[in-house]
């Protein structure tokens, strides 16, 4: 009958119960030598697994932080594109304001569709109820918080805004 087994740097080394308790008093040691690097081994393997979840878990927080600055890069670069193309877009606009064609309205929408594709939104609609933060007031014709007139749209890329509509109020 075997009682355990001794690892020691890739070798086994099996200790028979009977042989240690023929070494008159020997086993003892054996076995309280065999509980010791048992021990030892038990608080290696604890030691590693926590180093193990400690290092998935700071991977798991890198792979979450990178996802992170790599979505607000993304959003800083549309947004930037965004602002290189608003005086065009504002031209053409105020085109379609003073010339409304259906060949120009198609364009327009066109335009507005791929920007939303991007994840880019126009507002600033006549009806809007007034938002400081999304609104930059030009003037107020009447008592009230809605806007009556839109000067220059304004855009958005998820909550963060490019560029406040200019209204009347």
């Amino acid at each position: 009958m075997y009682n355990g087994v001794i690892m020691e740097e890739g070798e086994e080394e099996f200790v028979d119960e009977i042989e240690a308790e023929d070494e008159g008093g020997g086993g003892e040691g054996a076995l309280k030598k065999l509980r010791e690097k048992l021990k030892k081994a038990v608080e290696e393997k604890q030691e590693y697994l926590e180093g193990w979840q400690r290092a998935r878990a700071d991977f798991a927080n890198y792979k979450r932080q990178e996802a992170s600055i790599h979505t607000s890069q993304e959003e800083s670069i549309k947004a930037d594109f965004i602002q290189n193309l608003l005086p065009a877009l504002d031209s053409f606009e105020m085109a379609l304001k003073h010339l409304p064609t259906p060949e120009l309205e198609i364009v327009h929408k066109q335009l507005l569709d791929s920007l939303k594709k991007m994840g880019i939104e126009q507002f600033g609609k006549i009806g809007e109820e007034f938002d400081h933060h999304r609104h930059e007031a030009l003037t107020q014709k009447e008592d009230g918080e809605k806007v009556v007139e839109v000067m220059r749209s304004g855009y958005s890329i998820g909550n963060k805004i490019i560029r406040p509509a200019q209204v009347i109020i």
